[in-house]
């Protein structure tokens, strides 16, 4: 992952600063996948998505490692490095078969104030398809929106 620092609009007299994470698993572990989930936290993280046309998505919030991306690189494997990007773009059967996947395959657990552990159910966010794309997929975990980001094919 690289790291970069860069300013961020002042709020309220006190400055704050952003700081800007590339999640960049193809050159350390590219099976990772990785949840971004979205927060308030001054870290933004990014990844180059979109297959060949290498776009970049960021979203503010936190990282957690949910598995292996191994099945969703196998299924973005069949646009040949150049995946839907937009609504429009998309089939209904690939949806389909996209969001079972984020459903069945995709596991992420928070603390419970009691102790243990309690899994949040991960759903395709049906109103971001547009951002839709290889390595950037739009997700919600509750009431909480994020991205599952993985390594781009390119």
């Amino acid at each position: 992952m690289l790291f970069r620092q860069s300013a961020r609009t002042q709020m309220s007299n006190n400055e704050e600063t952003t700081i800007h994470v590339d999640f960049n698993p193809q050159d350390a572990v590219p099976e990772v996948l990785g949840l971004i989930v979205a927060a308030p936290t001054g870290v933004l993280y990014g990844n180059q998505c979109g297959g060949l046309t290498c776009l970049y998505q960021e979203l503010e919030g936190y990282l957690v490692n949910v598995g292996r991306a191994q099945s969703f690189i196998e299924f973005f494997a069949k646009f040949k490095g150049r995946p839907p990007i937009g609504a429009a773009d998309w089939s209904e059967t690939d949806l389909a078969q996209l969001a079972a996947m984020v459903r069945d395959e995709v596991f992420y657990f928070v603390e419970e104030s009691g102790g243990g552990d309690s899994r949040i159910p991960l759903a395709l966010d049906s109103t971001n398809v547009q951002r839709l794309t290889e390595g950037w997929i739009p997700i919600r975990a509750g009431e909480q929106v994020g991205a599952l980001v993985f390594a781009n094919s390119d």
